[in-house]
């Protein structure tokens, strides 16, 4: 009887995805929550999770096909430009980390973001090439500084946006101190005439 209701109870915790507790488990088997906390470790049941065995996730809505899940995980995957933890992935789709690092390498989500990379990164170019001889004034400065600081706020940056945001933040303050030099120089101009 024991046996019976031990492997009960994995079945439980497998098909519940592990959202389910000692307690919920021994009262629909019958035995102590410790009982099962026991068995839990003895028969290694965060094991049987990660191999998946886990045939199907719970949400809000009820039962969710995995399938629905891995095609939402490779949109927010792709969406984000590939810069989302697969442990952030697995918690916004109700899956294990490792369910979603196993998608991710049987399905090359990797190769199926390099497409995307590549059309984007000439774009993030044409709109950081700065011009420092144009800049005339503090407005527009401010104006390119706060559009930097915008781009910044974004959930996701790629690496290279990153970098490339980086780089322009970089050439304002050297924009800044070029304009700040003029600026003394003329003062210093005026004063000695």
């Amino acid at each position: 009887m024991k046996k019976e209701a031990r492997d009960q109870g994995q079945k439980m915790f497998v098909k519940a995805g592990g959202k389910i507790t000692n307690r919920e488990i021994a009262k629909a088997v019958g035995v102590n929550p410790l009982t099962v906390g026991r068995w839990k470790r003895e028969d290694d049941w965060e094991s049987k999770l990660k191999s998946g065995q886990q045939p199907e996730v719970r949400a809000a809505g009820g039962i969710v096909r995995k399938k629905v899940a891995r095609d939402k995980a490779l949109r927010l995957y792709i969406d984000s430009g590939g810069n989302v933890t697969n442990k952030e992935l697995a918690r916004r789709v109700g899956v294990s980390p490792a369910t979603v690092s196993k998608w991710k390498e049987q399905d090359g989500w990797t190769d199926q973001l390099e497409p995307l990379k590549q059309e984007a990164a000439p774009r993030a170019a044409e709109e950081l090439e700065l011009d420092m001889g144009e800049l005339a004034s503090p407005e527009q400065i401010i104006q390119i500084n706060r559009r930097i600081d915008a781009l910044l706020q974004r959930d996701y940056l790629t690496s290279g946006e990153l970098a490339d945001l980086a780089q322009a933040k970089n050439d304002l303050l050297a924009a800044v101190e070029t304009y700040l030099a003029i600026v003394r120089e003329i003062g210093e101009m005026k004063g000695g005439e």
